[in-house]
C-alpha cells in the first residue's frame, strides 16, 4: 500500500480581540518539555520532521502537495495571531498510520516556534516546534483535553477555539514566545520560548494550513481520517500578522494564497473534503462531509431570561460566559427560566445543561409550564468547575420557555443550556 504525504494550507478572515501588540504573558500553560514531550509526540513528531526536511530539500516532491496562504518576510512581519479550531470525542485519535496536523502555523522572518494541533494515534495534542538553534524537536507539548479545552478554548463560529500568538520578543538572538489565551483569568500565558539561528531558512516565509498524512483504507478506498473525521471542520480566523509593531488583519496582500482556487478533496484522499476561504484572507474553513447542526448555546445570566427569588448572578472565571447562576431552588419560588428558546422543529432533542457544583445535588426541569424532569447533577469537584448532564426535551416548533429549579432541595450553580 502507498502512503502518500499530503499538505494544504488555507487562509482566512474574523477579527480578534483587542490586546496590546506584544502581550505580556501573565501565568504558564502547563505541559512537557524536552524528552518527555518528544516522546509523547511519538511517531507523530517523526512524521512532521520528515515532511518539514522533506519540503526543504525536494524529497520526494511528487508525494507532497499544499495550497494556502503563506505570509512572505517582505512585508517586515514578525508575528502571527489566529483562533485554532479544535475538537474532542470522535475522530481524535487516528488509526491506519494517519496523522492529521490542522491547524498548524508559523510566522515569516525566521520564527523558531511552529504551533500545531496535531491528532495522532494517541489522541489530540497541542505542541511548539522548535526550528531553531538546530533542535527541530517538540519543544512543548500539553494534551488537549477537558481542562485544556475549560481554559484555553472558546466558542467560535460554533466551534471550540484557542488564542495562539507568536511573534519575536528579542531581535538578539533571535528569541521568540508562543502564547494562549487564558479564557478563566483573560490573560495570555506563556506557552514556549526558542531563540537561535532558524534551521530552515530555505522557508522565508510563515505559513497558516492544514495538513496531514494519509494511508487508503482498502475496505473504504479513501484515507483513514477521512472516514473518522467524516462530519469535522477545521477553521483557522481572527489570523492576524504583526507588522511594524501592529497586529493587521491578513489579507491578500499580506498573506498571499498560493492559487485562487481551491482544490478538491479527491487530491487528499478525501473527495468529501471541501475547502474554502471564507474572507480573504484571514479565515479559511475545511470541512469533512456535511457540518452536524449547529450547536446553539444560552447563558445562564441573560438578560431576556427570568430569575425567580433569590436566584442570582456570580462571577466565575470557569463559566462559559464569565458568570453562573446560583440560589436555584430549596423551594418553588427560586427558580432560573429562559425564554423565548426556538424549537425550530417541533420534537425530542438533546439539551446539555453546563453547571457548576461542589456537592452532589439535582435540578428539576420542565418545558412550557409542563411537568418537570428530575436530572442528578453529580459534583464536578468544585464551585467554579464546570460538569455537564443531558436531558431530553419535547419542544415545540415556536418559543418554548425552559425552567429550571428544586422545589426539595438547592440546585447545582448554573452555567448554560445548549442543544442543536
Amino acid at each position: 500500500m502507498r502512503r502518500i504525504l499530503l499538505v494544504i494550507a488555507l487562509g482566512a478572515a474574523f477579527l480578534a480581540p483587542s490586546v496590546p501588540a506584544q502581550a505580556a504573558a501573565a501565568g504558564t500553560v502547563p505541559g512537557l518539555t524536552g524528552e518527555a514531550a518528544l516522546q509523547a509526540a511519538g511517531p507523530a513528531a517523526a512524521r512532521f520532521l520528515a515532511l518539514r526536511k522533506q519540503e526543504a530539500i525536494g524529497i520526494q516532491a511528487q508525494l507532497h502537495t499544499s495550497w494556502g496562504i503563506r505570509m512572505p518576510f517582505s512585508g517586515g512581519s514578525l508575528g502571527m495571531r489566529a483562533l485554532q479550531s479544535v475538537f474532542s470525542g470522535a475522530g481524535t485519535t487516528t488509526r491506519g498510520g494517519d496523522f492529521v496536523y490542522a491547524p498548524t502555523a508559523i510566522p515569516a522572518g525566521g520564527a523558531c516556534i511552529e504551533m500545531t494541533t496535531a491528532y495522532t494515534p494517541s489522541g489530540p495534542r497541542l505542541w511548539a516546534w522548535d526550528w531553531c538553534g538546530g533542535r527541530d524537536t517538540v519543544g512543548k507539548l500539553v494534551n488537549m483535553d477537558a481542562t485544556f479545552m475549560a481554559r484555553y478554548t472558546t466558542m467560535v463560529n460554533g466551534r471550540s477555539a484557542y488564542n495562539v500568538d507568536i511573534h519575536r520578543t528579542s531581535a538578539s538572538p533571535n528569541t521568540w514566545t508562543s502564547l494562549l489565551f487564558n479564557y478563566q483569568t483573560n490573560v495570555w500565558d506563556s506557552f514556549y520560548t526558542s531563540s537561535g539561528v532558524y534551521d530552515l531558512p530555505q522557508f522565508a516565509f510563515g505559513w497558516n494550513m492544514f495538513e496531514i498524512y494519509s494511508t487508503i483504507e482498502p475496505a473504504t478506498g479513501v484515507g483513514y481520517y477521512c472516514t473518522d473525521m467524516n462530519g469535522r471542520a477545521f477553521e483557522s480566523s481572527s489570523i492576524q500578522l504583526l507588522v511594524n509593531n501592529v497586529w493587521t488583519a491578513a489579507t491578500p496582500a499580506n498573506a498571499p494564497a498560493d492559487s485562487s482556487t481551491p482544490p478538491s478533496g479527491s487530491r487528499f484522499q478525501c473527495p468529501q473534503l471541501t475547502f474554502s476561504i471564507a474572507h480573504p484572507n484571514d479565515r479559511w474553513l475545511d470541512q469533512i462531509g456535511a457540518a452536524p447542526p449547529a450547536v446553539r448555546s444560552f447563558e445562564a445570566e441573560a438578560p431576556a431570561n427570568t430569575r425567580g427569588g433569590q436566584a442570582a448572578v456570580r462571577q466565575s472565571p470557569s463559566a462559559s460566559g464569565g458568570a453562573l447562576v446560583g440560589f436555584v431552588g430549596n423551594g418553588t419560588a427560586n427558580f432560573l427560566q429562559y425564554n423565548n428558546i426556538a424549537g425550530n422543529t417541533a420534537g425530542t432533542r438533546p439539551v446539555t445543561i453546563y453547571y457548576a457544583s461542589g456537592a452532589n445535588r439535582s435540578v428539576s426541569i420542565s418545558v412550557n409550564g409542563g411537568a418537570a424532569t428530575t436530572v442528578n447533577t453529580p459534583s464536578t469537584g468544585g464551585w467554579d468547575t464546570i460538569g455537564s448532564v443531558t436531558v431530553n426535551l419535547n419542544l415545540n416548533a415556536g418559543a418554548n420557555t425552559i425552567r429550571l429549579g428544586n422545589t426539595t432541595g438547592w440546585a447545582p450553580d448554573l452555567d448554560r443550556i445548549t442543544m442543536t
